[in-house]
């Protein structure tokens, strides 16, 4: 018995939305690692590293989704495709060296404590919010777009 149906795949290589949310993940870290500073918070500071991995993942897809259209060379028979492995490898180098800058800012301040500048941390967490916010849904656009 056979079975027909369409079956279609948005697959729109367009990444001008990936490369939006790149920019304004980037910029909102840039503004974290300033604002985690001037707070005294470690919060902030770990939080702009995983924001910077996130920067990172969507700058990567955006460089290597451009970069995998190459066409087979005799250098790369299959292809420039499989690049998106260097992205994730590049992401996790960077998470773990910002991992280890955390727990060297941690460790001492388990021994003396210090406090936060409050009202900017309340600030920062605001602006993740509107920032995160803005690059989530430059990405769902992208994605209803590819689905229709």
């Amino acid at each position: 018995m056979a079975h027909h149906h369409n079956h279609t795949h948005g697959h729109s290589h367009d990444t001008g939305n990936i490369k939006v949310a790149f920019f304004i993940n980037l910029l909102f870290t840039i503004i974290e690692i300033i604002g985690g500073v001037l707070t005294n918070s470690v919060a902030i500071l770990s939080d702009a590293v995983h924001d910077l991995g996130d920067s990172l993942s969507l700058g990567l897809a955006w460089y290597f989704q451009n970069y995998s259209k190459k066409k087979r060379s005799p250098s790369f028979s299959y292809g420039y495709g499989r690049f998106s492995l260097l992205g994730a490898i590049i992401n996790s180098i960077v998470l773990v060296v910002g991992s280890i800058f955390i727990f060297i800012e941690a460790i001492p301040r388990l021994i003396a404590p210090q406090q936060p500048e409050t009202e900017g941390v309340m600030l920062l967490a605001i602006l993740g919010v509107i920032f995160n916010g803005a690059a989530v849904l430059r990405l769902k656009k992208e994605q209803v777009l590819m689905n229709a």
